[in-house]
């Protein structure tokens, strides 16, 4: 089994970018004449979710969800409700373990994008909405 090449750098200032230019230069020949060319992607790095998001979600979605829902006769901490909606509607990401197997794991809300964690607040909330009868201020 080969190594996948993968390598990440967030340009924060022109110093990063001559190890850029290496990488490239290092690899990028070997595995062309493999059949493989190197692919280059740029993007904005995207921020990890916020503590004003983080204050929101539990300490009004997760604590109304907890004081307003019930099932099947019992209702659920906020902890178990988030275990619940993180294995719902959560990121999954692949990760590659030692042996090269590689598997799908729920990524932890606190490694999610301001992006993400709003999704997925808003699909916790529409769930808890529609199917939960919960109201929220």
């Amino acid at each position: 089994m080969s190594a996948v090449l993968y390598r990440e750098f967030t340009l924060r200032n022109g110093g990063i970018w001559s190890a850029v230019v290496a990488f490239v230069k290092a690899n990028a020949p070997g595995l062309a004449e493999k059949g493989t060319p190197i692919r280059v992607i740029v993007t904005a790095e995207e921020k990890k979710r916020n503590a004003e998001q983080n204050r929101f979600y539990w300490g009004v979605v997760l604590r109304d969800i907890s004081e307003q829902a019930w099932v099947n006769g019992r209702q659920f901490d906020k902890d178990t409700w988030h275990e619940y909606f993180a294995r719902m509607y959560g990121v999954c990401e692949d990760v590659t373990l030692p042996d090269g197997e590689i598997v799908s794991r729920r990524k932890s809300t606190t490694q999610m994008s301001v992006g993400e964690f709003s999704a997925y607040t808003a699909a916790v909330q529409a769930y808890a909405a529609n199917q939960l009868g919960v109201s929220f201020d």
